[in-house]
């Protein structure tokens, strides 16, 4: 008799135990004492069976949709521990989903008891057995879950009025529990780790290929995966236990956790500051823009700003590299109306030489676009920068809570909230006014460079962009795109002229000529 074993808990813990090797191996012994043939085994692995999530995604709704299908022929076993594996819902639903089962010609064994159930044994005892079975696993899950609740909301109360003590031993990729009484203890390497990612995302290189970039170095993963993956690149970046923040939160069974209230700060070691992860996550807010093109050349830097003048996008076009009769290398790389390359109207069948744009661009701009900021700070104004970041954060959260409370009050119209609104509204206030205060300090603390040396900056800067390190000149790309993006609202490639006028965000207007050799040099004109 050809049997499937199917194998299920409920939570990633218990994953980490001994569950598989316990339900395989009892279900495993039970087919070879009885000279069953194990055709297959169906793992569900932290799905919970108290709401049927089980039933609706996973292994076992895949084995009923092929039973369905008539893929399994009929009299086929599912093989379990015990019943309570495949549902913990309650018992009509249980009893439902057993009698659907075997009509579709499935046989079900528990290990446990040594139980059969078939379409043709199907009956009033059998299904009595069922719902005893159902109702106890149901009602063991309920109180289960009752505990374990009641527990986790002592436990966020106790955090939201300042003990610190640790949770669980469940902890963020980059920390351990050690010690009794349990401490966070930080992994240094994995911390370096996750820094780097932050430190990659500010300096514009995406999930994908930060992924990718972990991977061939030959990184280890923080868990069992097979290599790294841009989903897990994005829960580091998103996680706000890297600045050592704690979510409360809940999780019904089956369910998607929610948020419970405020982050607590201060109870993971913080790894990674403020203001990195600021710039980070903006970074990532302007993703869209970022175009890196094949290998690691990040080819277009205007990606997102370039638009024809009858306002379609202009599309890079790279034809490779092509050698001159003087025997130089040139690359042939062209913006084009996306427009008219696809018939949708534009006459504008101009093919404008990217190096000469970019070229003519850096030079009217570049030293405008690029500030303090985007080099090396002294050690002093990454203290304010950090500061400010968390204090901006701290007056994003309490603005969030004030809005709440007036919402809350417009609906119930009682006084609390109205006057809690207030008291948030004051406190808003004053964070907001620190960081002006601030921001003033950093100005002092940044003074500014001789434009001697500023120039100097922008030269080294460029000649990063023809580095023969892969990396070096990434980097010098990436800071140019950013500083640019930073700059620069729109780019207009004119038809008739073939000229390019940048619009700027400080509501300038440049206008620069790139055609035969470029000419560097533009000029703020009137568009009027």
């Amino acid at each position: 008799m050809d049997v499937v074993i199917y194998v299920r808990w409920s939570s990633a813990e218990q994953g980490k135990g001994s569950s598989l090797e316990r339900q395989e191996g009892d279900c495993r012994r039970f087919a070879a004492a009885r000279g069953w043939n194990v055709v297959d085994m169906i793992l569900d692995d932290g799905i919970s069976a108290f709401r049927g999530q089980n039933s609706l995604e996973g292994g076992l709704s895949n084995f009923v949709d092929d039973a369905e299908a008539g893929r399994y022929p009929s009299g086929i076993t599912l093989l379990v521990e015990k019943l309570d594996r495949l549902s913990r819902q309650n018992v009509r639903s249980v009893v439902s989903w057993v009698l659907r089962i075997t009509e579709l010609g499935v046989v079900i064994c528990t290990v446990e008891d040594d139980r059969r159930y078939d379409a043709d044994n199907i009956d009033m005892v059998a299904m009595i057995e069922v719902a005893v079975k159902a109702g106890l696993g149901n009602l063991e899950s309920q109180r289960k879950s009752t505990r374990v609740s009641a527990a986790w909301a002592g436990k966020r109360e106790r955090l939201k009025q300042g003990d610190r003590t640790v949770l669980t031993r469940r902890a963020p990729g980059w920390l351990t529990v050690e010690g009794s009484p349990p401490a966070f203890v930080v992994i240094q390497d994995r911390a370096e780790i996750v820094r780097r990612i932050f430190e990659w995302t500010a300096a514009g290189l995406g999930k994908h290929l930060i992924a990718r970039n972990l991977n061939l170095e030959g990184v280890a993963t923080f868990g069992r995966a097979n290599g790294w993956h841009a989903s897990y690149i994005q829960k580091i970046l998103s996680s706000p236990a890297v600045l050592g923040e704690f979510q409360p939160g809940t999780k019904p069974k089956g369910g998607t956790r929610i948020a419970d209230g405020d982050p607590i700060p201060d109870y993971y070691p913080p790894i990674v500051d403020a203001d990195l992860r600021n710039r980070a996550l903006a970074s990532m807010a302007t993703r869209s823009r970022i175009v890196m093109g094949r290998g690691r050349r990040l080819p277009n830097l205007f990606g997102g700003l370039a638009k024809c003048e009858c306002g379609a996008r202009m599309t890079f076009r790279a034809k490779g590299a092509k050698v001159r009769a003087n025997g130089d290398v040139v690359r042939e790389d062209y913006l084009v109306c996306d427009a008219y390359q696809r018939g949708r109207g534009c006459r504008n069948l101009n093919h404008y030489n990217y190096q000469i744009v970019e070229r003519c661009v850096l030079d009217a701009v570049l030293a405008q676009a690029v500030e303090d900021r985007h080099f090396e700070a002294p050690a002093e104004v990454r203290r304010i920068e950090i500061e400010i970041a968390d204090r901006s954060r701290v007056l994003a959260r309490t603005r969030e809570r004030a809005d709440n409370a007036m919402e809350l009050a417009s609906e119930s119209k009682r006084p609390e909230p109205r006057a809690l609104y207030h008291r948030l509204v004051a406190e808003a206030d004053a964070v907001d006014e620190a960081i002006g205060l601030l921001q003033n300090q950093l100005v002092v603390a940044r003074g500014a460079v001789s434009p001697a040396e500023h120039v100097r900056r922008i030269e080294e800067l460029r000649g990063g962009m023809t580095s023969d390190d892969e990396s070096e000149r990434l980097a010098a790309r990436m800071k140019i795109m950013g500083a640019l993006h930073d700059l620069v609202r729109t780019m207009m490639f004119s038809r008739r002229s073939r000229l390019v006028g940048l619009e700027l965000k400080n509501d300038a207007y440049v206008v620069v000529h790139p055609y035969g050799d470029g000419i560097s040099a533009g000029y703020v004109a009137n568009r009027e």
